[in-house]
């Protein structure tokens, strides 16, 4: 909410204006807007995903979490996904921060889901779904882990859900945390907390009432996904179980040589999420996914830079680019004061810009066009009695502000 407003602010100021519904590279090239402007800043994200490179991965009823992410948040390019919950177990693959919210979202109980805005389509798939129990495996150990706290305890939290984590993963934990920084120091407690608890008579009277669960599966790399008969379908995937060599962050899972299958009908693999070169005139480092880039400064090209994930890897939560934002914004300023951008001759900013692209037939979309398709997702919310009914079809949008 903060960040919404945030924004609204910043793209209300009379020195700020949007033009949305463009793709940079496609529409308009990177060099057309240098040529308009002092300085250009990319912060695009991170819009593909890390593939998994093992057998069976484009079986169906494996997805990646970014599709799937994208299936219930109402991404319009993932609206048609229709992914199969026809299993009892499902398996995501990964320790983020996006790995516990699948699974926060397959076992979450419908009363609670209808109260939010996921769309119509995923909540219609929930109802139906017979997931009960989800496994959420990793290659390393629980000191490695990438979820943060606050995830974590709302999923601890998640009635109707149980959490099972073996305690054997987290015996003699509690001495190796002693040294490490606080938010690793109270996450590790938090899991060895729920590992340990010894259930008192309410909570087992919970734990029998509770037709779900998920837990942690740790030290375990993706080997094959194992078809069905008919050789279509995803059943299950196995694994190599593997061993840790060095400690902390920069521990290696080194296969151990043993492996073991896991039966499941739904594979989701959230392995990380990768940005894409935008346009043949930006430097773009293939193997890290990013721009390669100085305090944001983009290496080899002055007046052009880069923030956010494309500038630091898929890493991170809302504060983590926020603060990366502010770096960049502060080289943009010590370039001006010092003069190595140079701002003595004028440049006609989107004068030029509009001009490019109308010859190209291409209408953008204003802030307040924006806000209209806002105002129209929030009135449809209401009337179904939540926050806002997201529109997944582009054409619809346009078509609403007059386009």
């Amino acid at each position: 909410q903060n960040v919404i407003n945030a924004f609204t602010q910043t793209a209300r100021s009379e020195r700020c204006a949007y033009y949305g519904n463009v793709t940079v590279g496609r529409d308009v090239t990177v060099a057309e807007l240098r040529q308009a402007y002092h300085a250009v800043v990319l912060s695009y994200g991170a819009e593909d995903n890390r593939v998994l490179g093992i057998p069976g991965e484009n079986l169906s009823g494996v997805y990646s979490a970014r599709e799937f992410v994208g299936w219930y948040n109402g991404l319009p390019e993932n609206r048609d996904l229709k992914p199969d919950l026809s299993c009892e177990t499902a398996l995501i693959l990964g320790h983020g921060n996006v790995a516990l919210d699948i699974a926060r979202i397959l076992l979450s109980p419908l009363s609670l889901l209808r109260k939010t805005d996921i769309t119509d389509g995923s909540l219609a798939a929930l109802a139906c779904s017979k997931v009960k129990r989800v496994w959420l495996v990793g290659r390393r150990g629980p000191l490695q882990v990438a979820f943060t706290i606050k995830e974590l305890r709302e999923m601890i939290n998640l009635p109707g859900a149980r959490p099972v984590l073996n305690p054997a993963d987290f015996t003699g934990l509690e001495n190796a945390v002693k040294d490490v920084p606080r938010p690793r120091k109270r996450l590790t407690e938090l899991m060895i907390k729920t590992a340990l608890e010894k259930p008192g008579e309410k909570m087992l009277e919970a734990e029998a009432a509770a037709p779900r669960e998920w837990g942690l599966k740790f030290q375990r790399s993706p080997q094959e996904v194992l078809p069905t008969t008919d050789g279509r379908r995803a059943r299950g995937i196995r694994m190599a179980l593997t061993r840790l060599e060095g400690s902390g962050d920069s521990a290696k899972a080194v296969p151990t040589g043993d492996v073991e299958e896991l039966e499941c009908g739904l594979v989701l693999s959230s392995i990380g999420y990768r940005s894409l070169p935008l346009d043949p005139a930006v430097p773009f480092d293939t193997q890290r996914g990013i721009v390669p880039n100085s305090s944001g400064r983009v290496e080899g090209v002055p007046g052009l830079y880069c923030s956010g994930w494309v500038k630091r890897g898929p890493t991170g939560v809302i504060i983590t680019t926020m603060n990366d934002s502010f770096d960049t914004a502060q080289s943009v300023l010590e370039d001006l004061q010092v003069g190595a951008l140079d701002v003595s001759t004028s440049r006609e900013g989107f004068g030029a810009v509009e001009s490019i692209l109308r010859s190209r037939g291409v209408r953008p979309v204003s802030f307040s066009d924006w806000e209209k398709i806002d105002a129209a997702e929030v009135a449809r919310g209401k009337a179904a009695g939540k926050p806002r009914e997201k529109i997944v079809d582009p054409q619809e949008m346009l078509q609403l502000i007059g386009h």
